[in-house]
């Protein structure tokens, strides 16, 4: 008989990592959940949890039907929020990051996930519209560079090109830098993917958002800096997590 039908079909078991920068509790720790939290503690889910005599913050990576520990499991005490912050592609990366570096995974979460902010999880909508395909952008900007509209063919078509760009000095505001890193980001979303922009600073941040906006149409986009409010931030984070940008 399968842990699956002894169950129930329950996986009562959760696998949790732990808010500890110790590299000696860089590791998945088993809790037991309590059927009250079966449906909120899904993979992803921020948790509190017992540890060493004091409650600390985790999340859930992985849900199983029995336990590899022997011995009794302590029982999650709560679920801080049911949304699944942690994906898996994330939790990956980090993990590669924390190893590559020699760090911890806690470490790297607590940079990579942002703290929660309940207002703005429960003011945004769960899911929104579909504002719609975008055609292939006009390679505009990107005409004045020899190998510039073969670049945007292929990332229009869904491959990873890799370039080096320097962008030309005294372009027009409908040619400068801004308004080519819009045209590739409308040309990833014609292809069905997104894309990251980064920038140094406020202004270079500022130029982009209106290039953006521009490219694209309003509410296609999220920006992220360090000068938001929590809220502010947690919200556009939450609307990229949640695919509506």
């Amino acid at each position: 008989m399968s842990d699956d039908e002894v169950t129930g079909g329950r996986r009562p078991v959760a696998g949790v990592v732990v808010d500890s920068p110790l590299a000696h509790l860089d590791r998945v720790f088993e809790y037991a959940v309590p059927s009250e939290l079966d449906d909120l503690a899904q993979p992803g889910a921020r948790v509190r949890v017992r540890f060493a005599g004091r409650e600390i913050d985790g999340f859930v990576v992985a849900r199983q039907a029995a336990a590899a520990h022997t011995g009794a499991l302590a029982p999650l005490r709560r679920v801080v929020s049911p949304e699944p912050v942690l994906t898996p592609p994330m939790l990956a990366l980090a993990r590669t990051i924390a190893d590559r570096y020699a760090g911890s995974l806690a470490d790297v979460l607590r940079l990579a996930v942002p703290r929660r902010h309940a207002a703005a999880e429960k003011a945004l909508a769960a899911t929104v519209s579909d504002p719609g395909q975008v055609s292939a952008p006009d390679p505009g900007p990107w005409t004045a560079y020899p190998a510039g509209e073969a670049f945007l063919r292929r990332v229009t078509a869904g491959e990873a090109p890799a370039a080096a760009w320097l962008a030309l000095p005294g372009q027009s505001a409908s040619h400068d830098w801004p308004a080519a890193l819009a045209t590739a980001a409308a040309a990833a979303l014609a292809g069905g993917r997104g894309a990251l922009l980064i920038v140094p600073d406020h202004r270079d941040v500022d130029r982009l958002d209106a290039a953006v906006t521009a490219a694209l149409g309003p509410g296609r986009h999220v920006r992220l800096t360090a000068a938001q409010g929590p809220q502010a931030r947690y919200t556009a984070w939450l609307r990229v997590l949640r695919g509506h940008v």
